[in-house]
């Protein structure tokens, strides 16, 4: 069992009960299904493939959650970044796991612009909150793609996510958690 069947199981047995509820708004199992698949088509077409790292800078949030599952049914591997890290420690974050999208929300945009010309493998970052001139938006991105299933070969063992540690003693390093750790 992997982290991807959490998702499909609940929506498949009560796809109208309430999978998320923020800041008063509901969202239900196959209203969730369906973002978190337009979601990974939208990252399918900017070339996001199995493996690959899609870094994550917001507080807590219905798109999180979404971002995490888009990631996983790609079989790419989320990196959650601690959204009170320095500059320079997410910047070095960012590097070192060779993530090549960055989604970000509108409270650090601004710092996320000021490190994105230190880091090449990103090719594309997403505001998770508005609108902006200068990158994706990623309301725009969940509404124009396709809703059908998206579904990579991916395996219990496989890393679905790499969470850096507080670097205490020297640099954070990055913890690789694979889908059977979350499972069992």
């Amino acid at each position: 069992m992997n982290t991807i069947d959490f998702l499909s199981i609940a929506s498949a047995i009560c796809p109208e009960r309430d999978c998320m509820v923020f800041e008063g708004k509901r969202q239900t199992f196959a209203q969730t299904s369906e973002r978190i698949n337009r979601l990974g088509n939208a990252l399918a077409k900017l070339g996001i493939e199995k493996g690959d790292r899609i870094a994550i800078v917001q507080v807590n949030c219905p798109q999180y959650i979404e971002s995490y599952y888009a990631a996983a049914k790609l079989g790419a591997i989320l990196v959650p970044l601690n959204f009170r890290s320095k500059q320079d420690d997410l910047s070095y974050m960012m590097g070192n796991a060779e993530a090549k999208v960055l989604l970000v929300g509108d409270r650090y945009l601004n710092m996320a612009r000021a490190m994105l010309s230190g880091l090449p493998s990103i090719k594309q970052c997403i505001s998770m909150d508005t609108k902006q001139p200068d990158v994706l938006y990623y309301e725009d991105l969940v509404s124009s793609s396709s809703p059908e299933e998206v579904l990579a070969e991916i395996d219990d063992e496989d890393v679905t996510m790499l969470v850096y540690t507080a670097g205490t003693t020297g640099r954070a390093k990055g913890v690789p958690l694979k889908h059977s750790g979350f499972a069992s």
